[in-house]
Formats: C-alpha cells, structure tokens, sequence
C-alpha cells in the first residue's frame, strides 16, 4: 500500500489545480485523514506560468502553517505537516466526510441548469433554524481568522465542511487564499475567489480586501441557505416573513451584502455578536468553546525546506 509519511493512503479523493487529495488512515489509531500533497498542474507549471512552481508552493506551504496556528472547533486543522520523499510538502487534516452542498445541493443559474443536476444535487434552502445554526458557526471561525489579521478571500459551501452528513457540525477550509499581511502571495492586483460569492471590490481586485470582503461572502451564503437560489439569480431584499426569520435578521444579512463596504459589519466577531443579540439561542446550536491559537506542537514548515 502506498504511503505519504507514515500515512497508509486508502484512495485518492480528490484533484485540485494545485494539490491532489488522498484518504488515508490513522497510524495512530481508528478512522481517517485527508492527506493533501502539493502538485501544481495545467497553466500552473512550465515555462508559460504566469507565477510559477516556486510562488503556488510557498502559498500551500503558507496554508499549511495557517492550519497549525489555530485549534478552533469551527476551523480545519492541521494534524501533521511534512515532506514526501519526493520533496513536495503535504499537510495532513481530519477526514470529514461533507461539505454545505450535501444540504443546499449544487448552484445552479437556470431551470434548464437545475434539470440537468441529479435530483439530490439539486439547489434547496434549509429550515431557518438550520441556517442559523450554520451560520453562527461559519462566523465563529471566520471572526478566529479575522482577529488574527487574515482574510479567507474564499467563502463558500464547498469551503463549508460538515464532520457528519446530517446536520454536522461546521469546518472552514481552504486557506490557500487567505490574505496574509505582508506576504508575498497577498499583494496580487488580480480579482481571486468564487465570483458568485465574493465582495464586489474583491471582483476589482484582491490586494486592498479587508475582513468585510470575507463578511459579504458570509452573507451570501447565508442568503443561499434560506432561498436556495443565489443573490446573483435577481435578489428581491430579505423580508422577514418570506423567511420565517426575524426581521432584524433579515436586516442583518442585508447589511452583510452591502454593495459598499463600509455599510457592513467590521467584522465576522462583529456580526457574530449582532447574531446572538438578535437569535439568543443561537449560541447553544453551536460548540460554544472558542480557542484561538493552537497549543499542539505541530512542525511548521519553511518556504526554503
């Protein structure tokens, strides 16, 4: 059986155009990890790439060091970090067997798109209750990620991972985006990220984006939840009783999607505290402990190793 490290690996689970993503199991113990190895692909690589090997390297090596700086309940973590004998860098992360499109379906921008989507894939809403729950638990993590200064840039369902296929609880992932000050990989003029789910200035550019790009996509997606179809598809404004919501939640999210930017919150904790005043309860459908840092010792990876 091949082995990355000292992980068996099980199958391969999925392609990026950076990375492949294997299962593999736990040395250590029962269940599974997500073993993702560096391997640029396509346009990325060669002589025609327009920022080359080195630079997508150092962004995943970037990524990985971001995952072991946090031990948060709402946030991907990394378990291990290293090298292949081959000198690509991985990094290793609990196995988590969903993502938000398990319970919202794919996007889809037409009748005709939605037909050609199996049934089960098809785009839905959640019960409003269900979206909250998801919410409070995507600004958890993300307000984590904002109060030590970095902006995901790639909110979506995709990015939004369950650690169970009903009603799991919520992990972000995907940091190969994330906006690191003064980084090297952070300075790009160009627009990066999902274009249905992003800020309009990050639409313009990535480089000047703040936590409140980060904000907008959260809004988004929380508009997905509830009607099942994106805000792009023509978006009436959010009215209370068409939700079954409150109407200052209603309030809330339209502020989140704010055209203008300094219109929305500051902040994902921002909005997160203008969530618990509007839904008390909202707290207690989600793990309430909130650990910023990590305090595992996890090896930490150079761009030069």
């Amino acid at each position: 059986m091949e082995k990355i490290g000292k992980y068996e690996i099980e199958q391969p689970l999925l392609e990026t155009s950076f990375s492949d993503i294997y299962i593999a199991r736990n040395p250590d113990g029962e269940g599974y990890f997500a073993v993702k190895v560096f391997h640029p692909k396509g346009d990325n690589v060669g002589e025609e790439a327009k920022y080359g090997e080195a630079f997508w390297r150092a962004r995943f090596i970037e990524e990985a060091n971001i995952m072991a700086r946090f031990d948060h309940p709402n946030l991907v973590q990394a378990v291990d970090i290293g090298e292949t004998d081959s000198g690509d860098p991985f990094v290793v992360m609990p196995f988590l067997e969903a993502n938000l499109l398990y319970e919202i379906g794919e996007d889809a921008a037409t009748p005709e798109d939605i037909e050609k989507i199996a049934r089960e894939w098809r785009p839905r809403p959640v019960s409003p209750r269900r979206a909250v729950e998801v919410w409070r638990q995507m600004l958890d993590g993300l307000s984590a990620l904002h109060d030590a200064g970095l902006v995901h840039r790639d909110i979506k369902p995709p990015n939004v991972l369950l650690d169970s296929k009903r009603r799991g609880k919520v992990k972000l992932c995907d940091f190969g985006m994330v906006k690191v000050p003064d980084a090297k990989g952070s300075k790009s003029g160009i627009w990066i990220g999902t274009l249905e789910y992003i800020s309009p200035e990050q639409r313009k550019s990535a480089r000047e984006v703040d936590a409140r790009s980060d904000v907008y996509s959260a809004g988004v997606v929380m508009y997905r939840m509830l009607s099942g179809r994106l805000p792009s598809q023509g978006r009436a404004p959010m009215r209370a009783g068409r939700f079954g919501i409150p109407q200052k939640l209603a309030d809330l999210i339209e502020q989140c999607m704010a055209p203008k930017r300094r219109d929305r919150p500051a902040t994902a904790g921002e909005a997160l505290e203008k969530l618990d005043e509007i839904v008390p309860n909202a707290r207690a459908l989600s793990d309430k402990s909130r650990i910023p840092l990590r305090t595992a010792s996890v090896k930490v990876i150079t761009t030069t190793s």
